[in-house]
């Protein structure tokens, strides 16, 4: 594999974490404007709700491909660890319920895309040092 492969994915996930920025920040950005006054509370949910997961996840994504970027022969056991990572990770997104009333004991959704875009980072950067000294 060529280094253009951790190049693209890593600008994707960068273009990735500028659109889950410009989401959750729906208010200063202004697609949630209801009129001049109002803001429309049901947009700012929507947004929120798909653009933190783009923001955390394709943060973490970047992060882990800039370290690719470098540290090339640690790609392919990274990549053992992602293909099954990831997927589950977008499930865990994706499923993650919304908490209902005041006494919740459930994390809200932007903590567990936090707490997973986190582990995904740990894992990784464990991943590849490992490698990475392992063959020095």
């Amino acid at each position: 594999m060529s280094d253009n492969w951790s190049k693209t994915f890593f600008v994707l996930s960068l273009i990735g974490f500028g659109v889950g920025y410009w989401l959750t920040n729906s208010i200063q950005f202004g697609l949630c404007v209801a009129n001049e006054v109002t803001t429309d509370a049901s947009c700012i949910n929507f947004y929120e709700r798909v653009g933190d997961p783009v923001f955390f996840g394709a943060g973490a994504l970047a992060l882990v491909f800039l370290v690719l970027l470098f540290t090339p022969q640690a790609r392919s056991a990274w990549k053992k660890f992602a293909v099954w990572f990831v997927p589950l990770a977008a499930l865990v997104f994706i499923f993650t319920p919304e908490p209902s009333g005041w006494i919740n004991i459930t994390p809200a959704p932007e903590q567990v895309f936090q707490y997973v875009s986190l582990v995904y980072v740990v894992i990784s950067l464990f991943i590849i040092g490992l490698v990475t000294f392992s063959r020095k």
